[in-house]
């Protein structure tokens, strides 16, 4: 059977991925974990970074002897996956990233960090607060949000996934985009696709951004 990490997005956890693991478990033996800081996980003394999540996931990889196993990385987790392949390109086997976003500048990162003030979204989005809270920590859950934003500016001053990196990947990747997603553009996802060594390009009809709406049938379809 197939091996295949799954790995989920920013303020998201590997829980998430409980509906589709029920999906794929007849062609996949399924892996998944949680990034530091991520569902009541501890933070990394190292930092809260693209940088310091592939780290982690080579680190899972290695300690579950997963070399060569195929990835799924959901938004925040396609941008991780693909960063490691660019370091160590004979690690994983093929790459499928859905809802990823990879233009990064400045104003996009603060159009997206906009929406991440944890003390806006306990007031004007309570039940999604609850959640948050429910899924990182009544504690923390505020600190992740804080941490992602920060994350993102980041990303907006210095990009990581540049296309001169990714022309160094040599992985198989396949880059999935939801048709009704409103945080990832065609163009920037197209663009990506065509910078690297063995990328192909998809749009899933009906599919938002949120991986909690969308159906997990409709995932394990393309994987």
């Amino acid at each position: 059977m197939k091996k295949l990490i799954l790995l989920h997005g920013a303020l998201g956890d590997a829980t998430l991925f409980q509906p589709l693991e029920e999906v794929l478990k007849k062609d996949f033996k399924c892996y998944s974990f949680n990034f530091s800081g991520h569902g009541k996980k501890p933070f990394n003394e190292e930092g809260f970074a693209i940088e310091v999540f592939a780290d982690e996931l080579k680190a899972f990889i290695n300690a579950n002897k997963l070399k060569g196993a195929d990835v799924f990385g959901y938004s925040m987790g396609g941008y991780v996956a693909l960063y490691l392949a660019s370091l160590k390109p004979d690690l994983m086997g093929k790459i499928t990233t859905l809802g990823t976003k990879f233009s990064w500048t400045p104003e996009s990162a603060e159009h997206e960090v906009e929406k991440l003030n944890p003390e806006l979204i306990a007031e004007k989005v309570p039940a999604y607060a609850q959640s948050l809270a429910d899924r990182h920590g009544k504690k923390e859950w505020k600190n992740v949000v804080w941490q992602t934003a920060g994350m993102m500016m980041e990303l907006g001053d210095e990009p990581i996934l540049t296309p001169g990196v990714l022309a160094t990947i040599s992985n198989k990747v396949i880059i999935l985009l939801g048709e009704d997603d409103n945080m990832v553009s065609k163009e920037e996802s197209e663009a990506t696709a065509k910078a690297l060594q063995h990328g192909s390009f998809k749009v899933i009809a009906n599919t938002p951004h949120p991986i909690e709406r969308i159906s997990p049938s409709q995932i394990a379809r393309e994987l």
